[in-house]
């Protein structure tokens, strides 16, 4: 990552929906320093959203999903290490 972007690894997400209303929660869970430990997780704000902008935000996802499945392909691997390794 890039030293411009804030660093804050989610542990996790969590998805509520309110039906009748049309609106869904979603709150990711982070980790706000390095030595914090994955039970004194942030718990995250809850972002509400309606039905359509989840729609959005799912697709946006697939996207950016997409374009960096394209990069591995074409990008070295880190390392030595595969691709589908996370380190937090």
């Amino acid at each position: 990552m890039g030293d411009d972007l804030f660093q804050f690894p989610i542990t996790g997400w969590e998805v509520k929906t309110e039906p009748v209303d049309g609106l869904l929660s979603i709150r990711f869970p982070f980790l706000s320093h390095e030595q914090q430990k994955l039970a004194e997780a942030d718990p995250g704000r809850p972002y509400v959203m309606q039905a359509e902008q989840a729609r959005e935000f799912r697709d946006a996802l697939s996207r950016a999903l997409e374009r960096m499945s394209d990069q591995e392909y074409a990008a070295p691997s880190f390392m030595g290490m595969p691709n589908d390794l996370s380190i937090y």
